[in-house]
């Protein structure tokens, strides 16, 4: 990773200061489900979900007031830019997942939960394909779009992704059907092998965003 990689990540960081008031509220959010009964694994889904349409904002702070001109006069090329963006946002994605993940994980065995540990880390893992569709699909409709006409798909999205993760968890506690052991059964793989399998889809699906997302960038006028 390139010095203007690394220096276009800190800046995101930076700009995520102004989102600290989001984090607050979703900490409250998250605890009132750790304190009842509610479905935790929904909820480590979510997170995931939400943080990372929270990379769409950053490119509304790049655009303001003509910033992206300005951006481009540094030693920063269109590639870096993109490549930032991506790997910006998978770490704003991961890192509250697998806290939130193991923090979930630890309040179950607390209250002598009978999930297995392979079960809930299907379980939560079915989520960040959601997660990273949505990464995937944002970052080339915001180069292409720009922030106002790309907000109705992402909120779209979000509703639809969300929805998912409803039925998905629903499924467990509703109809008594257990979503990891049927995925497992049904592909025949295993714990192990339904999780290979993920992560192979999930950097297929963001290497392709990312060779679109760099032709578009390429050919973008400011």
């Amino acid at each position: 990773m390139n010095r203007s990689v690394k220096g276009l990540i800190i800046k995101d960081f930076q700009l995520m200061k102004s989102q600290m008031k989001f984090f607050f509220f979703l900490m409250i959010a998250y605890g009132i489900f750790m304190a009842s009964s509610l479905n935790m694994v929904f909820f480590v889904g979510y997170i995931a979900i939400l943080c990372a349409y929270l990379v769409v904002g950053t490119f509304s702070y790049d655009a303001f007031e003509n910033g992206y001109a300005y951006l481009f006069t540094l030693p920063v090329s269109r590639k870096d830019y993109v490549i930032e963006k991506f790997v910006f946002g998978v770490l704003l994605t991961m890192i509250p997942f697998l806290v939130t993940s193991v923090v979930s994980w630890v309040a179950l065995v607390v209250r002598g939960s009978d999930m297995r540990f392979g079960e809930y880390c299907l379980s939560v893992v079915i989520s960040l394909p959601l997660a990273f569709l949505m990464l995937a699909l944002e970052i080339p409709l915001q180069i292409k779009f720009g922030q106002e006409k790309s907000r109705i798909v992402s909120i779209l999205l979000i509703g639809g992704m969300s929805v998912a993760m409803g039925l998905v968890s629903s499924l467990n506690e509703i109809a008594g059907v257990n979503v990891a052991e049927l995925l497992s059964s049904i592909a025949g793989l295993g714990i192990g092998g339904i999780l290979l399998m993920v992560v192979v889809v999930l950097v297929v699906l963001l290497l392709l965003s990312y060779k679109i997302s760099c032709w578009l960038m390429e050919k973008k006028e400011f």
